[in-house]
């Protein structure tokens, strides 16, 4: 089968995604498929010719997105297999773009991956639907802010320490663990640096835990033991820096009551394929759903190759079942 892989991109994660897109592409290779692996901010000649400054190119990388998928020997690839992480990658445009032009592709649609990716509507519909979550509240950046007024808001329905970040980022780009109230103004800063809307949430003491959903299917429950006292981007992506326990030790009542509420979610998100959910078992043993990742990472280091090897999934098989739910779910 002839897949294209899309690597890289201009958003935050786009290192994971390089990472990402390598290592997919040298497990598709060993499977036997004929591999065309693409940075997207690249033109379409990239492995053949000399390229111009990788900098000059990130500016205008998203047209250059488009310019690469509507090429004709991309449009003539059996499927496409996208290991972009966030930004137009991940919320759903080359989705869009994508079921447009009838192409297959991993994932979820072009509607799943934008709602998904907002974590103010993920919020609004876990909270219709019952599906436990921390106490939130979000702001939008319109001109000016009212710093006073918003940390006076923030401070009367929160209590230290509370979470900052950004509306529509992942791998906690942009995120805050705010202990004091000197803090908060910073971390407003530092989430409005990649969005214009950011999140205030309850901080939940207790474990950090994720599951994959594969077709209609949770995966095992993984708990993360990060070094830091965060699941940050460098204990995300740099091996040694976070322990593993796949499945986690929690009881068999509380597994499948965490994988019920990840796959409804996940259905309710309008997610396919595959995807993981992000959350955290509190001290009082209950689970607080925090995001569903729509194309989670396929680094070394990343969490669904972890969760697929406990039910006796390499990272070949995954890859193929992702590829055959694919070509059934995406017309």
């Amino acid at each position: 089968m002839k897949i294209v892989v899309l690597m890289g991109g201009t958003s935050s994660e786009r290192e994971v995604s390089l990472s990402s897109g390598k290592n997919i592409a040298e497990a598709l290779k060993r499977n036997g498929h004929d591999i065309l692996l693409l940075d997207t901010v690249l033109p379409i000649n990239q492995i053949q010719e000399p390229l111009p400054a990788l900098a000059q190119n990130i500016q205008h990388g998203d047209e250059n997105l488009v310019h690469l998928l509507i090429d004709p020997e991309i449009r003539s690839a059996d499927f496409i297999f996208s290991a972009l992480h966030g930004g137009s990658g991940e919320n759903g445009v080359v989705q869009g773009i994508l079921q447009t032009l009838g192409c297959q592709f991993n994932g979820s649609s072009a509607e799943g991956c934008a709602i998904a990716m907002d974590k103010v509507i993920s919020k609004m519909i876990f909270e219709k639907n019952g599906i436990p979550t921390p106490k939130w509240l979000y702001f939008e950046r319109h001109g000016g802010l009212d710093y006073a007024k918003i940390i006076d808001t923030i401070t009367k329905k929160f209590q230290f320490p509370l979470v900052i970040k950004p509306g529509h980022e992942g791998s906690t780009v942009g995120l805050t663990i705010v202990k004091k109230q000197e803090q908060i103004r910073p971390a407003i800063n530092e989430a409005l640096k990649y969005n214009s809307v950011f999140l205030v949430e309850e901080y939940i003491a207790g474990r950090e835990l994720t599951v994959a959903v594969l077709g209609n299917r949770a995966l095992p429950v993984v708990e993360i033991r990060p070094h830091h006292g965060i699941y940050d981007y460098e204990c995300k992506y740099t091996s040694g820096m976070s322990e593993y326990i796949v499945p986690a030790d929690i009881d068999d009542d509380l597994t499948k009551q965490i994988q019920d509420f990840t796959v409804n979610a996940f259905n309710l998100l309008r997610c396919s394929g595959y995807g993981r959910m992000d959350l955290r078992l509190g001290d009082d043993n209950k689970p607080y759903f925090l995001e569903m990742n729509t194309l989670p990472g396929m680094t070394s280091t990343s969490l669904v190759p972890k969760a697929a090897k406990a039910i006796g999934l390499s990272f070949e098989q995954l890859l193929e079942e992702i590829i055959r739910i694919g070509l059934g779910d995406n017309e």
